[in-house]
């Protein structure tokens, strides 16, 4: 049966969308100037909206040009999402190219980054958080790798057959037989292993089993706020000595005080990202809209409700509740906007364009 457009809507907020889409009035006060970097710039986690079913409008378009961005990675899927919904869901993906070719790319290679930068397309990379999806049955780890999923977790925040996610509390904690044989599968596939909600202790038995470097692609520093999502120093440091990358992202686990997260507190995370794991080992994966996000009542309403349903379902971490944003970046002028904080905090334009994209770029291609 074909996949409609009704059905890509609907599939779409599969990928754990807010159910509104970001409001483009929002945005359209910033006159950001066109981002000007030579190199590759990709956030490796972003969500789009239903709205971009269909085919962009000009001022869309200008709006997505100012974000710079070579690519980004978006996960479908949410965290309860069945092999059935999610298989749907990825197929219905080929509407977002057939109404916007021109504007839109879907990342399966290296070579598709290198195609998206050369023609100024924005490139799409397709990536589970969860493991509902694969249930248990290994073959689905290639069955989806070969529709151009090319990031997998062993699971989300809590335990599940693969290993334990940052919520779980119950032994045992690591990665079970099966989990070891996932993450091999992921590799040979071509999969980028992703260790942003894995449990600390699956995390580093995952390093244990891994014949690739690996990558978290939206976390904090627990050093700077301790909180089960943030990654430890240790972890932090291991990952990076066996080639990762570590994304850090914009939500509300930045601080403890559940308040709108600040660029001051982003970039503390950042720095300290740095100076545990490299300048060749850190990137941005803030999990925010690609062209900001929609502050409007009845949006926050709506995310409010599904902050509700994510509690009320135990897939909640602690600290919920603010938008996915860091004051002063919500826009399409995000990117250019972390790197001009950079540039202000002294690091010269080369660490930059590697914490902007070039990190995340090396990192695809060790592992696809």
């Amino acid at each position: 049966m074909p996949i409609t457009r009704r059905k890509f809507i609907r599939n779409s907020l599969l990928c754990g969308l807010p159910l509104s889409s970001p409001l483009l009035t929002a945005c359209s006060s910033i006159k950001p100037e066109p981002t000007t970097h030579k190199k590759m710039v990709i956030n490796a986690n972003m969500v789009l909206s239903p709205e971009f079913t269909e085919p962009l409008s000009e001022a869309t378009k200008q709006l997505l040009k100012q974000t710079g961005l070579t690519a980004f990675k978006l996960s479908i899927g949410g965290s309860q999402g069945t092999f059935e919904q999610v298989d749907e869901a990825v197929d219905s993906m080929k509407f977002l190219y057939e109404m916007n070719p021109q504007t839109f790319i879907h990342i399966n290679s290296y070579a598709d980054l290198l195609r998206a930068k050369e023609t100024g397309r924005m490139g799409v990379i397709y990536s589970f958080e969860a493991a509902t999806m694969l249930t248990d049955n290994l073959d689905h780890i290639e069955h989806f790798a070969q529709k151009g999923v090319r990031i997998m977790q062993p699971g989300y925040n809590n335990s599940n057959a693969f290993g334990a996610g940052v919520m779980s509390t119950e032994q045992p904690l690591g990665l079970s037989e099966l989990g070891r044989e996932a993450i091999q599968r992921m590799q040979k596939a071509n999969v980028l292993v992703d260790l942003s909600h894995a449990h600390e202790q699956t995390a580093f038995d995952v390093l244990k089993v891994s014949q690739r470097p690996v990558g978290v692609t939206h976390t904090g520093c627990d050093a700077i706020n301790p909180h089960p999502r943030n990654k430890s120093d240790a972890l932090l440091k291991a990952i990076a000595d066996q080639g990762g990358v570590v994304g850090i992202y914009e939500m509300s686990y930045l601080t403890p005080d559940l308040k709108q997260q600040t660029l001051d507190a982003f970039m503390e995370h950042i720095l300290h990202a740095i100076n545990i794991c490299g300048i060749d080992h850190v990137g941005i994966g803030s999990d925010t809209p690609v062209l900001g996000f929609d502050t409007s009542p009845e949006s926050m309403q709506q995310w409010n409700e599904i902050n509700r349903i994510r509690k009320q379902s135990g897939v909640a971490a602690p600290g919920e509740g603010p938008p996915p944003y860091v004051e002063g970046l919500n826009g399409p002028h995000k990117m250019l906007g972390i790197a001009d904080a950079l540039a202000k905090r002294g690091l010269h334009q080369t660490a930059i364009e590697k914490i902007m994209g070039d990190n995340f770029a090396r990192l695809f291609q060790a592992a696809w």
